[in-house]
């Protein structure tokens, strides 16, 4: 340890040799106790503070010798020593001013880090998506210059394109808000953002009365409905490829059947699909729960259908045999056409949750039958619904959609 204090001078720290691959030793100032010179392997000298912060040994790099000269490396030892005694601590103190220039970009890319394991791929997606398009001209803005006044102006802009977009993105900024204010502090420990700015729109009452859609199709219609789907494959829309409509006019009696989320239908592979058991299993699924489901004979014969029909791993493939089918809009759009009845996919989900609700089932069973969480019912959590339970309940649904389309 003697051999590694000295006086600094410009003659003794340009004659320190380098060191052995993977060491850095530290040279000690006599002038100023606290002072170090850090060597690495490479030739690389840096001036650094080492002192006990709260019994931890910590230290401080200054600068790189020699841009930073002998006397200016001991003025600022001497000032970085002042603060600590004053109980400042400089690498705090140094993360505290970086936080504060944090610019919404970062914090972005910080939230999607350190929560990117709780989010879904499509979710990560959405945000960003929504960020580029509404809130990129903020990318360079650091959090704390961002005012209520911005919120709402840009919330009002937004809105005049699309209202339920203008909640999205808000909602989005607030979550982004709330982060950062865990997430990032000052010299004394308490957060750099105080204040959500996106609070203002509640306070100001703006938030865009956006009418949920509750669109389903009524049991009237099924028949109608269902006869354009016959007719999809023969529609001259779809003369050139025909196997393609009749997997969309499977995925839509399918999805009108189980319920189920239009990506959990379109990503479903034969994996997915248990016919000696008469079931499936989802496990990607939007709230992140395993969702079983029985099959009635209908489905079951639709399936064996389509897997006679297919070399692809996907119940519902694409253009491509290793690819699945994606949105159908075109399809769709034929299908509102021949049938005269205006539906989305969604609403095939809700004309099932519909009939459900019409049999009189449980509410119990509606939710399993749907993958619906609800955390704040304990009750939920203490009853274990294995699929044959859901049997019944699928099966008279299915009944009631057959009886409707005679």
């Amino acid at each position: 340890m003697n051999d590694n204090r000295m006086n600094f001078t410009k003659k003794r720290l340009d004659s320190i040799p380098n060191p052995e691959s993977g060491k850095r030793p530290y040279y000690h100032d006599t002038e100023v106790k606290g002072l170090l010179l850090r060597v690495t392997d490479k030739g690389v000298k840096s001036f650094i503070v080492q002192r006990r912060i709260n019994g931890k040994v910590t230290r401080i790099t200054l600068g790189r010798y020699p841009d930073m000269t002998i006397q200016r490396a001991r003025s600022s030892a001497i000032k970085t020593l002042g603060d600590i005694s004053d109980g400042i601590n400089p690498n705090l103190k140094k993360r505290a001013n970086e936080n504060n220039k944090t610019t919404l970009s970062q914090v972005l890319d910080d939230y999607v880090r350190t929560r990117g394991t709780n989010l879904k791929e499509s979710t990560i997606k959405n945000y960003r998506s929504i960020f580029n398009n509404y809130l990129s001209e903020w990318g360079d803005r650091m959090m704390v210059d961002i005012t209520r006044n911005d919120v709402e102006q840009k919330h009002r802009a937004i809105t005049e394109k699309s209202p339920t977009r203008a909640d999205t993105t808000m909602r989005i900024l607030s979550a982004l808000y709330t982060y950062a204010g865990g997430e990032y502090e000052d010299v004394d420990g308490k957060p750099i953002v105080l204040d959500n700015p996106v609070n203002r729109l509640s306070h100001v009452k703006a938030w865009n009365k956006v009418v949920r859609r509750q669109n389903v199709i009524k049991p009237h219609e099924l028949k109608n409905w269902y006869q354009a789907l016959q007719k999809l494959p023969e529609s001259r829309f779809n003369k050139k490829k025909p196997n393609q409509a009749d997997t969309v006019k499977d995925l839509l009696v399918f999805i009108l059947l189980t319920g189920l989320r239009r990506r959990e239908a379109t990503n479903l592979t034969w994996g997915n699909i248990d016919f000696q058991g008469e079931g499936l299993t989802i496990h990607n699924t939007k709230n992140r729960k395993s969702h079983s489901l029985p099959l009635t004979s209908f489905l079951l014969t639709l399936l064996k259908g389509r897997k006679a029909s297919t070399h692809s791993i996907y119940v519902f493939e694409g253009m491509s045999p290793n690819k699945p089918i994606n949105d159908p809009k075109k399809q769709v759009a034929k299908v509102r056409e021949i049938s005269g009845i205006h539906f989305t996919l969604h609403d095939l989900r809700r004309t099932f949750a519909t009939i459900a609700d019409s049999l009189e089932m449980s509410q119990y069973a509606l939710k399993k039958l749907l993958n619906h969480s609800d955390d704040r019912d304990v009750t939920v959590g203490y009853i274990i619904s294995d699929i044959e339970r859901l049997r019944k309940p699928m099966q008279l649904i299915t009944n009631y959609f057959l009886e409707q389309i005679k």
